[in-house]
C-alpha cells in the first residue's frame, strides 16, 4: 500500500511540474527594463509576421539617415517555459551600439539635433496575440514594431 501511495504522489508531482502553463520570466538586470509587446487580436494570424527593431534618442545631424547597430550575438531568445520551448522572450545582454550616419546628398546642414534613431537590424517573430512577448532591453532603448502580411500559398522556385 505504501508503494502505491508513493508512486501516486510521485506521478502527481511529475505531472504538475511538467504541465506548467504559466511562464516564469526573470527580473531585468540593473540598467535594463522589461517591455511587453502585446499585439491586437487578428483573424488568420498565421499569415502575419512581426518585424521588431529597437530605438533610442541620440544626437545626430538633422537630415542624416542615421541608424544604429548592436552585436546580434547579444540578443538571446529564451523561453518562459523551458519544456516545450513555450512563451519566448528576448534579452539584449549588452547595450553597446554603434551609430551610423549616412549623409543625404540634398542636405546642406551640419546642425546636430537629438532625435530617435532606429536599429538597422531586423528581427522577425511569429504573430501571436494570446500573450505578451517580453523584451529585456537597456533602459534608454524602446521597442518598435510593424506587422507584415503574407500570402497563404508558397511559390516554388524553378531551376
Amino acid at each position: 500500500m505504501n508503494k502505491v501511495l508513493t508512486i501516486l504522489i510521485l506521478m502527481t508531482l511529475s505531472i504538475k511540474l511538467n504541465a506548467q502553463d504559466k511562464p516564469s520570466y526573470p527580473q531585468p538586470k540593473e540598467g535594463f527594463k522589461r517591455v511587453d509587446l502585446l499585439l491586437p487580436k487578428m483573424e488568420n494570424s498565421k499569415n502575419y509576421k512581426v518585424q521588431v527593431k529597437f530605438s533610442f534618442e541620440a544626437t545626430a545631424r538633422e537630415c542624416s539617415d542615421a541608424s544604429f547597430s548592436f552585436n546580434r550575438k547579444n540578443l538571446k531568445e529564451e523561453y518562459g517555459i523551458q519544456q516545450g520551448s513555450r512563451y519566448p522572450y528576448y534579452v539584449i545582454e549588452n547595450g553597446s551600439a554603434e551609430i551610423f550616419e549616412g549623409m543625404n546628398p540634398d542636405c546642406k546642414s551640419d546642425k546636430k539635433v537629438k532625435r530617435k534613431i532606429i536599429s538597422g537590424q531586423d528581427i522577425f517573430i511569429e504573430y501571436q496575440s494570446y500573450y505578451a512577448t517580453p523584451f529585456y532591453i537597456p533602459e534608454s532603448w524602446s521597442v518598435e514594431y510593424r506587422i507584415w502580411k503574407a500570402d497563404d500559398k508558397y511559390t516554388t522556385v524553378k531551376n
